[in-house]
């Protein structure tokens, strides 16, 4: 718990807090990166497949995290990724619906 002075830190709630950065970051790049790129599967890959898996991590550690706010503290973190991951996960998931429905012509 506390070894000479400090308090061990909450690594799953510090790192659930950073993972919806983290993915708006990778979403950012991927699109200014390989927007003249020819290849769909760039996009599909990124957009279907590592985007959700990094939202779904983020949640699960945040999730994960909130046990160990007594031993470690990190309060902050723990609740402020829960809600950031949820609100990230959430304009995921209308994004793509809306992205379904509003196609170029």
């Amino acid at each position: 718990m506390v070894s000479g002075g400090f308090r061990k830190s909450n690594h799953p709630a510090i790192i659930g807090f950073l993972m919806p950065f983290a993915t708006a970051g990778i979403a950012s790049v991927s699109v200014l990166w390989g927007w003249n790129d020819d290849s769909p599967l760039f996009f599909r890959l990124t957009f279907i497949v590592l985007i959700p898996l990094f939202l779904i991590f983020g949640l699960w550690l945040s999730i994960k995290s909130i046990p160990l706010i007594q031993a470690k503290g990190d309060k902050d973190y723990a609740y402020s990724g829960l809600v950031l991951n949820i609100f990230f996960i959430l304009l995921y998931v209308f994004s793509a619906i809306s992205i379904g429905y509003i196609r170029p012509r």
